[in-house]
């Protein structure tokens, strides 16, 4: 760079030097130098398979600069400092990365990015990158962008989309599909833990069993998950001896839950109380809200505000065995007892509150309208009630309710409420009320706890 600024400044007294006559009185101009036309250019470099790439950083691209035509050392000060990022498929996120003035990325840095923006599946991706580099000729800095791509492969193992128990439950039928381990429909790569529930019922022993993939029904054993040397972890490809859960007196069922990612799985003999309880942001974290369940089933109802995050609990005045968000969406999803984040805000609003403690799920569903509706109107029309925030409660204050009447939600009869004023229920009995202005206080909670006061 240094000869090429001297040979410019040569030329420049030369040309300025002629046999002919030249007015001095005249000003001397300079014609505008040329710009330079400097640029960066990128270029993939090979695949990398994650499972198998051990160094600590991986070349991203191969970059160089481009647009300085000179000879003799011509790169001599020119320096270069790039950055990256790489993008999903759709180019609607990114991650910036940090490379080096070589295009190497952290492999721990770039794996995470990809997993991030691409998933853990297994298969080959071809990754949008795009670079900015800083180029610096003797002080001078000059940006340049450019693009190429990446092919990665996420480091995981094949998960398939269902798996089925085959044991001594079920009489070691391998098409048998009796017991399937279920994800909730999610992608098994966001979601890998997969749930099956086992009725005590039909335990009277140690269950003895093996794990059948879908590709593997119909008596194709060699894809079975089977014991490892390892408590907790299991084999693949049928490599092990049978799993085992050991009989326990008195349990409903029996959850048995694999970790296809990591590789491990677990068993809870599970027996219900009559509550579970929500606990979340619209108390302040610091009330639980009873959740019933009358057969033992592991089945539980409750009706509560809700207003931001929350999350399950087996008992009102502690935190063991909760129950924390896996996936799903805002109004349903599914859980985990090894611990997550809460579930997700639903939006502020009053809310029925399904929770299936055994499959490990739950499912929100918003009361809109809570209403008053009976002979009064020939149980056509609805007597809007609102709900107040500061008590707790539905109200309406009206003169128009008389004789028979019912609750319900929503203006559908699916969920509504009769029976005892102090402990309203499911279908319950019509109430009677005579003529008169009445202010009617609904409370709601759960099945046989609901309860109206009327003034």
């Amino acid at each position: 760079m240094k000869k090429l600024l001297s040979m410019i400044g040569i030329a420049l007294l030369m040309t300025g030097c002629t046999d002919d006559y030249k007015d001095w009185a005249d000003p001397i101009t300079n014609g505008p130098e040329e710009a330079l036309n400097v640029g960066i250019s990128v270029s993939p470099t090979s695949a990398v398979d994650f499972a198998t790439y051990t160094n600590e950083t991986v070349q991203l691209f191969n970059a160089s600069v481009t647009g300085l035509e000179i000879a003799d050392g011509a790169d001599e000060g020119v320096e270069a400092m790039y950055s990256a990022e790489i993008t999903n498929e759709d180019g609607s996120r990114s991650i910036p990365l940090e490379v080096n003035g070589n295009g190497y990325v952290s492999t721990t840095e770039l794996e995470s990015a990809v997993n991030n923006l691409w998933g853990r599946r297994p298969v080959a991706r071809t990754i949008p990158v795009n670079v900015v580099g800083l180029v610096d000729i003797n002080g001078t800095t000059i940006a340049a962008t450019g693009s190429t791509t990446l092919t990665a492969t996420p480091n995981a193992p094949i998960i398939e989309d269902a798996y089925y128990i085959t044991g001594t439950v079920n009489g070691w039928n391998n098409s048998n599909t009796d017991y399937e381990l279920s994800n909730g429909g999610a992608d098994a790569y966001e979601n890998p833990v997969f749930t099956v529930l086992i009725p005590g019922s039909v335990v009277t022993g140690d269950i003895e069993f093996k794990v059948t993939p879908k590709s593997g029904l119909g008596g194709d054993w060699s894809k079975c998950l089977t014991a490892s040397e390892t408590e907790g972890s299991f084999a693949t490809d049928n490599a092990g001896g049978n799993l085992k859960v050991a009989y326990v007196e008195g349990a409903k069922f029996y959850r048995i839950q694999f970790d296809m990612m990591n590789q491990t799985w677990t068993s809870t003999a599970l027996k219900f109380g009559e509550f579970f309880y929500e606990i979340g942001n619209e108390g302040g974290w610091g009330i639980s809200h009873a959740l019933y369940g009358a057969d033992g089933d592991g089945k539980y109802t409750g009706f509560y505000y809700l207003d931001g995050e929350f999350k399950f609990k087996p008992n009102a005045d502690n935190w063991d065995d909760d129950l924390e968000y896996v996936n799903g969406t805002t109004i349903n999803g599914t859980l985990t007892s090894a611990g997550g984040p809460n579930c997700p805000d639903p939006g502020a609003g009053f809310y029925k509150i399904d929770l299936d403690a055994a499959s490990l799920s739950y499912n929100l569903t918003k009361i809109e309208s809570v209403s008053l509706i009976g002979g009064f109107n020939d149980w056509s029309g609805d007597v809007e009630m609102t709900y107040n925030t500061a008590d707790g409660c539905w109200e309406v204050t009206t003169d128009a309710v008389s004789g028979e009447f019912k609750f319900r939600a929503n203006h559908d009869w699916g969920i509504n409420w009769g029976g005892d004023v102090n402990a309203l229920t499911q279908d319950g009995a019509n109430l009677n009320i005579t003529a008169g202005t009445h202010t009617f206080k609904l409370y709601l909670s759960y099945n046989g706890a609901h309860k109206v006061t009327i003034k």
